[in-house]
């Protein structure tokens, strides 16, 4: 009787460790909401960001928020046409480069539009700053956002919620997933598929067909346990989507540059002014500590398969 209330203790969680579980899972996102819900609120904002136009020109951006040193692409229409442009951020004058030809100067088409155009976001504090471009007698605004936090404290802010996610994520499955289970399912289809294998290359008809008919207990015991990480991902995906949402709002957008690397990584990471510092955009910096965290976490808490 003892051995067998020794075993349905060690089988799942306490009581105990089940409301210390829901504390952990409650008070972690809390910590998320104030910093993305709460203190957006009560925090002064900038002013919103909104495209605007002036002797009829047009003016929008691959991006309306992002850091100092950013490189944005700008795209117009509605100009004279056959003009240079020349361009202002607040006060100061920007520096237009030919994103296709490197030519630091932009010129408006037969039909007084641009693309390909771009500008570096000069150092400014952050804010919302009118951005004009103008083509001889015609000129557009609109605004551009320098986002309240930059790097390094965006690069942290991303990072510890990235861990945070993780832990809820590992904090779940423990809960949801029998793991001592999946662990033997696991162990039982590997020597399953090697002793097929060795049947198949031993050509052991007798013992294929005997293989045969465990196979679908087997497989059926497979998907049993699956079963449990898919309802792990159906508790925590639309958390975490909701989070990363908030997160991207306060920061300044999905593609705002949050962290810096030494190291080119193509499509991750982008060229700067500076050489030998390449930006990395909120989406990118998210996934990349989303993956390395998640795999220490879950070694750490033995939640890995």
């Amino acid at each position: 009787m003892m051995s067998g209330q020794k075993r349905k203790t060690q089988g799942g969680p306490s009581l105990g460790s089940s409301r210390l579980i829901t504390y952990a899972l409650v008070g972690l996102m809390v910590v998320l909401v104030g910093y993305y819900v709460v203190l957006p609120a009560v925090a002064p904002k900038p002013a919103t960001t909104v495209t605007t136009s002036a002797s009829s020109g047009k003016v929008s951006f691959n991006t309306s928020s992002d850091i100092p040193g950013a490189s944005i692409l700008v795209t117009a229409s509605n100009l004279a046409p056959h003009q240079n442009l020349t361009a202002t951020f607040g006060s100061a004058t920007l520096q237009l480069v030919n994103s296709t030809t490197g030519a630091t100067y932009c010129r408006t088409n037969d039909k007084g539009a641009v693309s390909g155009c771009m500008f570096w976001v000069p150092k400014a504090s952050s804010g919302s700053y009118h951005v004009t471009l103008t083509a001889s007698n015609t000129s557009a605004i609109a605004n551009f956002t320098v986002p309240r936090y930059l790097p390094p404290v965006s690069t942290i802010l991303v990072t510890t919620t990235s861990v945070v996610l993780g832990l809820i994520t590992q904090i779940v499955t423990k809960r949801v997933v029998d793991l001592n289970a999946e662990r033997r399912m696991r162990a039982e289809v590997n020597a399953f598929q090697k002793e097929k294998r060795e049947a198949t290359l031993a050509k052991d008809k007798e013992k294929l067909d005997k293989l045969k008919k465990r196979e679908l207990a087997v497989q059926q015991e497979q998907l049993r346990v699956q079963r449990a990480r898919l309802k792990v991902t159906a508790v925590t995906f639309v958390p975490l989507l909701v989070v990363y949402y908030l997160m991207a709002s306060f920061l300044g957008g999905y593609g705002v540059i949050v962290a810096f690397t030494p190291i080119p990584i193509p499509v991750i990471a982008a060229a700067t002014q500076t050489a030998g510092v390449y930006n990395v955009s909120l989406v990118w910096w998210y996934f990349l500590s989303s993956f390395a965290f998640s795999t220490m976490l879950g070694r750490l808490l033995h939640t890995t398969p």
